[in-house]
């Protein structure tokens, strides 16, 4: 049996989503899996505590019975620790590094528990060029997104060029880029290179949404900035079909003081090029397994200069995003697909 360790799936999150494909995938390829997650009981502090108590008591019968433990967030790590005890020598342990939780100061804080592992998992390479000196072995296995039907032909792209970016706005997460795009179009619209038409959807909320909002309109573009806030998953693909390219310039970055941030992987690279749509990324962070530059999209450095450049490209070549969009499709099909997912995963758990 194979015991696969997570956060509540009753969640929507991307480790949450990622969990259930693992799952799937492994129950398709005739393994027995058990799912254990924390889950709080009650709203209190004492429910959440109680929670964890109950988690790792269940964590107790099920290390016994299992061959295999595959954890799906190095936090997840530690109840396992303390069981070790109970472990069967043979039994091996491995766990999937995301991006943030396992750079900058977070490698140095979990090293000595990910050394323990058999193995560990990436979602991308750049994540596992960030753990060599771990010396431990690291496979990649690329999550997957069930966001659209491969099998579905996507839609054309509209008339006008549209810009996409699907992130939260808060101030923990500056590195998505946002005030970067405002600055480009801004700087743009100063010099009159914007179209009339050019429009920026902006999906996502959070605690910096005010302060966007604020921006945009001190600048004047609020009649091309469309702040849209949580959507559903029916309302994404709806917005993904209705753009001409994802524009998201998350960069990577580790800080003097060891704080890092950056994309993991960047899942929603991966639904817009399913979508038929090209991205434009920064040149460093898990996006880059996604993104070929000048091939399937834009890999630029994290300045505004790099970001009007690469506008001012599209805007006198609008084919270009229909262009590069059919080949990030053709790469996603082809790189990223539900069977690569099963053959990788086999891989690295060593079924």
């Amino acid at each position: 049996m194979i015991l696969l360790l997570s956060f509540d799936v009753r969640r929507k999150g991307g480790i949450e989503r990622l969990t259930l494909q693992v799952k799937k995938s492994l129950e398709t390829s005739g393994n027995s899996v058990k799912l254990l997650t924390p889950k709080r009981m009650g709203k209190s502090w004492w429910g959440r505590q109680l929670g964890r108590f109950y988690f790792v008591l269940s964590l107790l019968p099920a290390l016994l019975l299992s061959e295999k433990v595959l954890s799906m967030h190095v936090l997840l790590l530690k109840p396992v620790k303390w069981l070790q005890w109970c472990r069967s020598p043979n039994q091996t342990l491995h766990c999937w590094v995301h991006g943030i939780e396992v750079w900058g100061n977070n490698l140095t804080l979990h090293q000595n528990t990910l050394r323990g592992c058999r193995s560990l998992i990436a979602s991308s390479s750049f994540t596992k060029n960030q753990l060599t000196a771990l010396n431990t072995e690291i496979k990649v296995v690329h999550p997957i997104a069930d966001l659209f039907d491969p099998s579905t032909k996507p839609q054309s792209l509209p008339g006008s060029l549209k810009l996409l970016t699907v992130a939260r706005m808060s101030r923990q997460e500056k590195y998505k880029g946002h005030e970067l795009i405002i600055n480009a179009l801004h700087e743009l619209n100063q010099q009159g290179e914007l179209p009339q038409s050019l429009r920026w959807d902006v999906v996502g909320d959070g605690d910096q949404l005010q302060e966007l909002t604020k921006r945009v309109q001190e600048l004047g573009l609020e009649h091309r900035v469309c702040f849209h806030g949580s959507i559903s998953d029916n309302e994404l693909r709806t917005a993904f079909q209705n753009c001409s390219i994802l524009l998201m310039p998350s960069n990577f970055k580790i800080d003097s003081l060891g704080n890092a941030s950056g994309e993991g992987f960047g899942i929603v690279y991966l639904e817009a090029a399913l979508a038929g749509r090209a991205s434009i990324g920064c040149n460093e962070g898990g996006q880059t397994d996604l993104i070929q530059d000048g091939e399937t999209g834009w890999l630029i450095p994290p300045s505004t200069t790099s970001l009007i450049n690469v506008l001012r490209i599209i805007i006198n070549q609008p084919a270009l995003a229909s262009t590069f969009g059919a080949k990030a499709r053709d790469y996603a099909l082809k790189e990223f697909s539900v069977e690569r997912f099963n053959q990788q995963l086999i891989k690295a758990l060593e079924l």
